[in-house]
């Protein structure tokens, strides 16, 4: 990899207007969010809406990515998919359409058959045919299957297989997969609700939601982590934790949306059968993030 996987990383969503993807909004956003200190996007993910996306529509906003981001900007593709000779796929194309690594989300429809090893034996192949480096995505809010620090562990030792995005929220979990994983395997936490926490255990970055509205926060965050400022880490913690909750595990995707479009960015609404908050859910919304919508880090200080 001629890239370093750490720092923060919104796993961007995918602009809609009238339902159709709306590929000049979503390089306005890229283009304001180059300036922020953000390592790189996650594009065609969960918050992307990927799995309401065909494929054209999924190489369409792959390649505007790619286009928009800036020189200094990793793209890291969204390219899970139930069986695994699709995901195989998936990481191929991903690579031709210029991204940097692949982020490959636990196969959840048969999820009672999904033992540790069959899940094991699906990484390891497609990490053993992709072209690009892949990190497992363990979402069990989502998928049901929760990966296990041994299973991740294992992972690890795969050259191919360069880290993970765990939005469990567990810490416990994330303190034993850092212990136990090789030392070149990047572990990035998926739930702002205990990024500073993660990064204290050894987690090396952070792909939030709320990055999506507050970059410079999250980046501010992990800065100031970085530096040995931990009561101003936690200060800003504290300051995101709630905010993040409204955007993921309260409203979803379209309370997200909601929120960036508050803070200036053009989100455009949710695809069926997603739909957008409620009036009051939105007043909720507003109330939340209304103070902490800043113009730059500095604005932190």
């Amino acid at each position: 990899m001629d890239f370093k996987l750490q720092g923060v990383l919104p796993p961007i969503v995918t602009p809609f207007k009238n339902e159709e993807v709306d590929l000049e909004a979503l390089r306005d956003n890229i283009n304001r969010w180059n300036s922020t200190g953000l390592s790189g996007y996650l594009v065609v993910g969960s918050n992307g809406e990927a799995v309401y996306l065909n494929e054209a529509e999924w190489e369409k906003t792959l390649v505007t990515a790619k286009e928009a981001a800036g020189e200094d900007k990793f793209i890291m593709a969204g390219c899970g998919r139930e069986s695994t000779i699709n995901t195989v796929a998936a990481c191929k194309r991903a690579a031709e359409l210029g991204a940097d690594c692949a982020l490959v989300i636990t196969p959840s429809y048969f999820k009672g058959q999904m033992t540790p090893p069959r899940l094991a034996a699906h990484f390891e192949r497609v990490a053993g045919e992709s072209p690009i480096p892949i990190l497992a995505y363990n979402f069990p809010q989502a998928t049901g299957l929760n990966m296990g620090p041994e299973l991740v562990a294992g992972l690890s030792q795969h050259a191919n297989v360069a880290g993970i995005k765990d939005s469990s929220g567990n810490i416990a979990q994330l303190s034993e997969i850092v212990r136990l994983a090789s030392d070149e395997f990047s572990v990035f936490v998926g739930n702002a609700e205990v990024f500073y926490p993660a990064l204290c255990v050894g987690a090396v970055g952070a792909i939030l939601a709320v990055a999506n509205v507050l970059p410079e926060m999250c980046v501010e965050l992990q800065a100031a982590y970085d530096a040995g400022g931990h009561a101003k880490a936690k200060k800003l913690q504290w300051d995101l934790a709630w905010p993040a909750a409204l955007v993921t595990r309260v409203h979803g995707v379209g309370g997200l949306k909601t929120a960036m479009a508050l803070a200036g960015y053009s989100a455009g609404t949710v695809r069926m059968p997603l739909s957008m908050p409620a009036p009051q859910a939105v007043d909720e919304i507003n109330a939340a993030f209304k103070d902490l919508v800043y113009q730059g880090a500095e604005e932190l200080s």
